[in-house]
C-alpha cells in the first residue's frame, strides 16, 4: 500500500483550483516541487550515499568540515549559533544534509517543478503534506515507543543530536530560529528524518498506520502545462529573480524570457 494518494491533473488551472480548495480547509499544508514525477522524497545527503549505508560518522564529518572552514566566507554576525542553524546554512549553499526543502506556498513549489521542465515531455510532481497532522502523528509515535525524545525542543543542540541518533523512525517539520533571506522569501520549511540509518521514505512509510494516505498527496501534472503556469506565476512576481535574490537569481530568470516573460506582451514584429 502506498503511503500517499496519487492525483493526476491535466491542466494548470485544475492544479491551481486543487490548491485553492486544499488551503480553504487547512492552512497547514506544505509543498515540494519535483522536476520529474518519478523522483523519490530523498534529501541530498541520502542521495550521495545511495549506494552504501549511511553511517552517522559520515554525516558528522561533513558537518565538521563545513564548520571548520565556513568562517572564511562568512561575516562574524553570520556565524550560526546552533547545530540546526549550521545544517540549514549548509543546505542553503548546496552542501549535502538530511534536510528536505518544502514551502508553505503551492505556487513556489509549482515554480520549482516547472522552471526547467516546460520544454520537455513527461510529467512533474508536486508533493503535498499536512504538517499539522505530521507533528501530531510523530508525537504519538514517539510516545508509543517510549523513546526519550522531545521534538518540541529540537532547536537545542542536545535534543537535535538525540533526534539524529534515535532508533525511532520519525519525520518532523522544522525551521531554524535564524531564517536566511531565501528561506523567508520562499516561505520555506524543512522536513527531517531521524535515525542513524537515513532513509526518508522508510521513515515516512511507517506513518501508514496514521492514515498517511489522507495527509500526503502526490500531484502529477504534464510538463506541457509549464508555460501557462510560469506565465501566471511571473505576473504574480514569482520567478527566479524574486525567489533567489542576487545576481545569480536575476541571471537565472532571463532563461525564460523567450518563452514566458514577454510571451503575452510582444507581438512578432513589435520590437525588432
Amino acid at each position: 500500500m502506498l503511503y500517499f494518494e496519487e492525483i493526476r491533473l491535466n491542466t494548470w488551472q485544475e492544479t491551481k483550483q486543487f490548491f485553492d480548495n486544499l488551503l480553504t480547509d487547512n492552512q497547514k499544508w506544505v509543498f515540494r516541487g519535483h522536476y520529474k514525477a518519478s523522483w523519490k522524497l530523498q534529501p541530498s545527503l541520502e542521495r550521495i550515499v545511495s549506494r552504501q549505508p549511511l553511517v552517522i560518522e559520515t554525516e558528522a564529518k561533513i558537518i565538521t568540515e563545513f564548520q571548520r572552514r565556513a568562517h572564511q566566507y562568512l561575516q562574524s554576525s553570520e556565524i550560526p549559533s546552533s547545530l540546526l542553524e549550521w545544517i540549514s546554512l549548509m543546505q542553503h549553499h548546496g552542501a549535502p544534509t538530511r534536510l528536505l526543502d518544502w514551502t508553505r506556498s503551492p505556487y513556489v513549489a509549482s515554480f520549482i517543478a516547472f522552471e526547467n521542465a516546460y520544454k520537455e515531455r513527461g510529467e512533474i510532481a508536486i508533493w503535498v503534506l499536512d504538517a499539522y497532522w505530521l507533528i501530531n502523528a510523530s508525537l504519538d509515535k514517539i510516545k508509543k515507543t517510549n523513546i526519550e525524545l522531545n521534538i518540541k525542543q529540537i532547536q537545542n543542540d542536545s535534543e537535535f543530536i538525540r533526534f539524529i541518533y534515535s532508533d525511532s523512525r520519525v519525520v518532523i517539520p522544522i525551521e531554524p530560529k535564524l531564517m536566511n533571506e531565501r528561506l523567508t522569501i520562499q516561505q520555506g520549511i524543512f522536513l527531517i528524518a531521524s535515525g542513524k540509518k537515513l532513509s526518508f521514505e522508510k521513515n515516512i512509510m511507517e506513518y501508514v498506520e496514521y492514515e498517511s494516505h489522507s495527509h500526503i498527496k502526490k500531484i502529477i501534472v504534464p510538463k506541457s502545462e509549464g508555460v501557462p503556469c510560469l506565465t501566471e506565476l511571473n505576473r504574480m512576481n514569482i520567478n527566479a529573480a524574486t525567489l533567489f535574490p542576487g545576481l545569480d537569481g536575476f541571471a537565472r530568470s532571463l532563461r525564460t524570457i523567450p518563452d514566458i516573460t514577454y510571451a503575452n506582451f510582444c507581438g512578432e514584429n513589435d520590437i525588432f
